[in-house]
């Protein structure tokens, strides 16, 4: 089955060198080489850059980052605002 590439833009204001910094550690370790992996800061966005020889590959390693990321954001926004409180909206998605 071919492989592919994706590439996702978290745009996460004063969010972005923390979670950037979380992906970072994450493409360091080793694990089953699916595909691989890169991660950029670009001003206030995050970058991660996907390919994969295989296209499930490349759809289970984009659904992790994007989980990964969901949750280093999640956690520095509950942290800020009090527990739960989930006030700092949606991170934008270009």
């Amino acid at each position: 089955m071919p492989g592919g590439s994706a590439e996702v833009r978290l745009c996460l204001g004063e969010y972005a060198r923390p979670v950037y910094e979380a992906l970072l550690a994450e493409t360091r370790q080793r694990a089953p080489q699916k595909g691989v992996v890169s991660v950029a800061l670009d001003g206030d966005c995050v970058v991660i850059s996907i390919r994969s020889g295989e296209l499930s590959g490349l759809r289970a390693i984009t659904s992790s980052f994007l989980y990964l990321a969901h949750a280093a954001y999640s956690s520095l926004a509950s942290s800020e605002d009090g527990v739960g409180s989930g006030s700092l909206g949606t991170p934008k998605l270009l």
